[in-house]
């Protein structure tokens, strides 16, 4: 027999759940939080019992752990996305971390993804005790028995086609468990890994990967370092409504393919001018967010017949610590020597993408006069790129549109799509 149970959605620090870079639509979670104050510095494990009834052969499921501080900050965090959960048996699953010692929650639960049946039982937790011994810590309702279930569990993330409930067929322990019934599930159009929309060409040595939606005037997408196609799904589908959108993976990104030259942003530009000239293009609208629109600023400079209008996101034309904090610099720099010492042609690339953050670009803002076409120049308001520079740049562009965005930061486009879509579109149609 199934039981529903009516929780609340809670929307609580939803980024290190699934990494910002790759914005995915697929999955969802639930959530309980307890106060750990009073286990500061203290070990911990998590552990609980799932099973998986696959429907789609890529569905998974995971348990959760996250330390919460003061200030919507976040200290440990496991979602176990590295050790996917298909299994059909019940097995205990089980995370292990130490909680901060600023701590003032732990919150966990279980993820789901993909269409399938998801089921969960038996949560416990553990925490290291004054002798050094692990010792059991209650969490309510953590075997889903009772009517008290929708007091103390959530949504931390609801989706639809998703449903949870209290079954008593099979439990683990006890006669309940949790069930996400996934059958119901819709896998929805999934930007950058789309065949129905993707195209590859040869260009300048490498195959470049596109994704066009839409139709009318041409509209390229550039993302950001490390990213793909996949970082603008929260605007395609808005702009495909008024305009051709060619999405592009940069090279040696997404699904596009790299060879041995250095990374600089000239080479990414003529990358996409000779893109543009085998689809036969001349004088498109681009957007560029953060390395893209770095890359849009100098196909503009190199190539201003290919560029009707520009809008940057997030931009800059030179690296130094007038551009970003020392401490920015100082932790790509670390990055870099940790991806640099794995001899994974993964780590390799990824290394030589860090180098491409601490070199380039090398303009100075003389060359932004170079730009014909008019360009909106955006940043948020407390972006990783320093205001006064994204200032500069706007100063430097014979006709430039300046917009900062209040209360934003370097992902404004996923944390205000509305608003940022909103401006795109805008500066798009004016005359």
């Amino acid at each position: 027999m199934i039981y529903h149970i009516r929780v609340p959605l809670i929307w609580l620090c939803l980024v290190p759940v699934l990494s910002f870079a790759q914005p995915a639509d697929d999955w969802g979670a639930f959530i309980q939080r307890i106060p750990v104050e009073a286990h500061q510095g203290k070990n911990f494990r998590l552990q609980a019992a799932v099973k998986v009834e696959l429907i789609d052969s890529t569905a998974e499921a995971e348990i959760w752990a996250r330390v919460d501080k003061k200030n919507q900050r976040v200290g440990f965090f496991d979602n176990m996305m590295d050790k996917p959960i298909r299994s059909s048996h019940w097995q205990v699953y089980a995370i292990e971390g130490k909680i901060d010692h600023d701590a003032e929650y732990l919150a966990f639960g279980g993820l789901y993804s993909r269409q399938g049946r998801f089921y969960f039982d038996d949560f416990q937790l553990f925490v290291e005790s004054d002798a050094g011994e692990l010792e059991k810590v209650l969490i309510p309702s953590g075997g889903f028995e009772g009517d008290s279930v929708s007091q103390h569990w959530g949504f931390l993330r609801q989706h639809e086609g998703f449903t949870l409930s209290a079954t008593s067929e099979d439990p683990y322990h006890g006669k309940r468990s949790a069930l996400v019934d996934g059958s119901g599930f819709i896998k929805p159009v999934a930007y950058g890994n789309n065949d129905n929309a993707g195209h590859t060409v040869s260009v300048n040595g490498v195959n470049l990967y596109y994704e066009s939606y839409g139709q009318g005037a041409p509209l390229l997408l550039l993302h950001g370092n490390s990213q793909s196609i996949m970082a603008f799904s929260l605007q395609i589908p808005e702009l495909a409504k008024h305009y051709r959108v060619i999405a592009v993976d940069t090279r040696g990104q997404g699904k596009s393919t790299s060879n041995d030259e250095r990374y600089t942003y000239e080479l990414f530009a003529d990358d996409i001018k000779d893109l543009l000239d085998t689809l036969g293009l001349d004088s498109i609208n681009v957007v560029g967010w953060s390395d893209g629109g770095n890359t849009g600023l100098i196909l503009a400079m190199r190539y201003p017949a290919k560029v009707n209008r520009l809008v940057t996101m997030g931009a800059n034309i030179h690296i130094n610590e007038s551009v970003v904090d020392p401490s920015i610099l100082k932790e790509v720099e670390k990055r870099r020597k940790a991806l640099a010492a794995d001899t994974s042609a993964a780590s390799q690339h990824a290394a030589r993408l860090m180098t491409l953050l601490q070199t380039e670009p090398n303009r100075i803002y003389e060359d932004l006069r170079a730009i014909r076409c008019p360009v909106l120049v955006m940043a948020g308001e407390n972006d990783i790129i320093k205001e006064g520079h994204t200032r500069d740049i706007a100063h430097h562009i014979p006709n430039s549109t300046l917009y900062i965005a209040t209360g934003e930061d370097h992902y404004f486009p996923v944390n205000s799509p509305k608003a940022f879509n909103e401006m795109v579109l805008k500066f798009l149609a004016e005359d």
